[in-house]
């Protein structure tokens, strides 16, 4: 009995391949993956299909197809090609009776095309979607050599790598340039853990903290000043990102993104600088994608 893992997603720029036509990638850590380039995307990007096949088993097809999964998307981060994975949802809908006559005619079970991963018994689906054509403009080898340089770290990944470079790529589909460096200096603050204060600073916070509960307050009052007491026993965003770009990369590029988390501040409590921001959103690309390279190698 043989097992299915077949991942369904978005590429910003369509393999240099006809749409219909597959390209077999061989990926150390994983069997052959099939690529085939599928429709384009709405509103932007286009769809393919990666399948592995002969699986012994359904959860040895979904762990493989996970570590795809997670693979494609620091791929899509780092290279700066932008891949949406999605959430291994259906993308449309059939009722009962339309699914109950295909499966009748076809001896097979209906399922609706997914935007993710799915794993099934070989031979016993069939996948029903809709189609278009697409453009050709990315090449496939340098397409899976990207994807296999990420193979072996899929597997270990933290939530927060997982987290920064889903925003990284959510921002390739992103159509305004303000909405795109948002999402890339996000992705920075994904990435960084605010770690807590020394001791003896947290352990007068903790007092402050424990002194609050036996004050005659409001409850709205009372809830305000222990967020503000929880955020102050953290160290600062700033104090995060500044050390991490400093350990993993270099003080100069610490001092860029401070820079650009200015631009950013100026942007979203001010509403300075809509309309000047290309620069900064290619720079913030840059960033991102080498400080989310250099978190995974140094983990």
């Amino acid at each position: 009995m043989a097992y299915t893992a077949r991942y369904r997603f978005k590429i910003l720029s369509a393999l240099k391949i006809d749409v219909g036509a597959q390209y077999t990638a061989q990926i150390t850590g994983l069997p052959p993956v099939l690529f085939e380039v599928d429709s384009e995307a709405f509103p932007m990007g286009h769809w393919i299909t990666a399948r592995m096949r002969d699986f012994t088993s359904e959860i040895e097809a979904e762990e493989a197809g996970r570590r795809l999964g997670n693979a494609l998307r620091i791929a899509g981060a780092i290279h700066k090609i932008g891949i949406d994975i999605g959430f291994d949802r259906s993308t449309l809908q059939f009722s009962r009776s339309f699914q109950a006559q295909l499966e009748a005619a076809s001896g097979r079970s209906l399922l609706t095309d997914t935007h993710g991963l799915m794993t099934y018994r070989t031979g016993t689906v069939n996948i029903v979607g809709l189609n278009a054509r697409g453009s050709s403009l990315f090449d496939p080898k340098v397409f899976s050599d990207y994807v296999a340089q990420w193979v072996p770290h899929s597997a270990k990944l933290s939530e927060r790598q997982i987290n920064c470079a889903a925003l990284l790529n959510d921002s390739f589909f992103v159509p305004h340039i303000e909405g795109q460096f948002l999402l890339r200096v996000s992705a920075v603050e994904a990435l960084c853990d605010q770690a807590v204060r020394d001791p003896e600073y947290q352990s007068t916070v903790t007092e402050l903290q424990r002194y609050l509960t036996t004050m005659d307050v409001a409850d709205d009052a009372r809830e305000t000043i222990g967020r503000m007491l929880t955020f102050a026993g953290r160290e600062s965003l700033r104090q995060a990102y500044m050390a991490k770009f400093k350990t993993l990369l270099s003080a100069a590029d610490a001092k860029a993104f401070d820079r650009l988390y200015g631009i950013r501040s100026k942007l979203v409590h001010q509403g300075q600088g809509r309309g000047e921001l290309l620069a900064a959103t290619d720079e913030a690309l840059t960033l991102a994608a080498n400080l989310l390279a250099a978190d995974i190698a140094a983990s």
